[in-house]
């Protein structure tokens, strides 16, 4: 329960408000692939949960729904020029999958049975990098009109 709240409080707290819609269509977008990719992994039987926080869905909400949006959304608003976005977005890929996924497998939360950590390294980055410039895209387009 604490991964599922306490995110979005820090979140709250810490967002630029003049960019607030921006930064949470961004992080909406990241919750949207997450939900969808971790889906797709699990009817292939790419990896496993084997420990859920609610047993209707296979994949793990709070990480799906809080962190990795919350995480995304961060780095998004900090950094903001593409240069320091994309070296932000090298570092949270790389924490994702070499450092988080090997510790919820150590936990027995997570279980890859075809997968290895490092194929997830540029799935993590790619969704950053797409994101930030789909959204700014949207965003350049909004003032436009």
């Amino acid at each position: 329960m604490i991964l599922a709240v306490l995110p979005w409080i820090l979140w709250w707290k810490l967002v630029d408000r003049k960019r607030m819609f921006e930064i949470f269509f961004y992080g909406s977008l990241i919750s949207i692939y997450s939900v969808l990719l971790d889906d797709i992994g699990s009817y292939f039987v790419l990896w496993i949960y084997e420990s859920q926080v609610l047993p209707i869905t296979p994949r793990l909400n709070p990480i799906d729904l809080t962190i990795m949006p919350v995480t995304y959304m961060f780095v998004y608003q900090f950094l903001k020029k593409w240069k320091h976005f994309l070296l932000g977005q090298v570092i949270l890929a790389f924490g994702a999958s070499c450092l988080s996924e090997p510790l919820f497998t150590w936990m027995h939360i997570y279980l890859p049975l075809n997968w290895e950590f490092y194929y997830s390294f540029p799935i993590y980055l790619g969704m950053g990098i797409m994101n930030k410039w789909l959204v700014e895209r949207i965003a350049k387009l909004q003032q436009n009109t």
